[in-house]
């Protein structure tokens, strides 16, 4: 895998933290875990992660497309399943972009055009034991996209997992009934 320009590859060694890896920067902190798709929970020794070793140059990093000729309105929430990335856009222009956790094998978020339905700040899942699931957003049915544990792979029994940053600027982001499609792209 190419390393992309502004950061280095590297284990993560025993004691390392967030803050020491990025010197206590919060923009490094931010690049860091979404570049990896991890939480600061998983961020274990002798891991493989993508340091950013240049905040300019590893800020410019995009994993999404920046433009959708294809979009489905004034804003839309793009999945990427097999990246495990998402990308928000308004008019077909990407605005930002996180990673996701998607649903896990057995248990796959399914790829399709879907739409809000709604949203709710304080959700609490029905199914698994009154799990919380802050920030949700309602696409499909039972499938959210909701603030989450990120191990850096699909692990979700099918929502699709937001890191705490990404989730709460979704959900003040888009509104009732914007597109939200996931893809199965190379």
């Amino acid at each position: 895998m190419m390393i992309p320009e502004g950061f280095v590859r590297r284990p993560l060694m025993k004691g390392e933290t967030l803050s020491g890896l990025c010197r206590a920067d919060s923009t490094c902190e931010v690049i860091l875990m979404k570049v990896n798709r991890i939480d600061q929970r998983h961020l274990s020794t002798g891991r493989n992660i993508l340091v950013p070793v240049d905040n300019h140059k590893s800020a410019l990093y995009v994993p999404v497309p920046k433009v959708l000729p294809d979009s489905r309105g004034d804003r839309e929430i793009r999945i990427f399943l097999r990246r495990q990335y998402f990308g928000a856009y308004e008019k077909g222009q990407l605005v930002f972009w996180g990673p996701v956790s998607s649903g896990k094998k057995g248990r796959n978020t399914p790829p399709g055009k879907f739409f809000v339905h709604y949203k709710q700040r304080y959700k609490k899942s029905l199914k698994y034991d009154d799990a919380p699931m802050p920030f949700s957003i309602n696409f499909n049915q039972g499938y959210f996209l909701h603030q989450q544990s990120m191990p850096g792979y699909p692990a979700s029994h099918g929502c699709v997992r937001l890191l705490e940053i990404d989730a709460q600027r979704l959900f003040y982001w888009v509104k009732l009934g914007d597109p939200v499609t996931l893809v199965l792209e190379p």
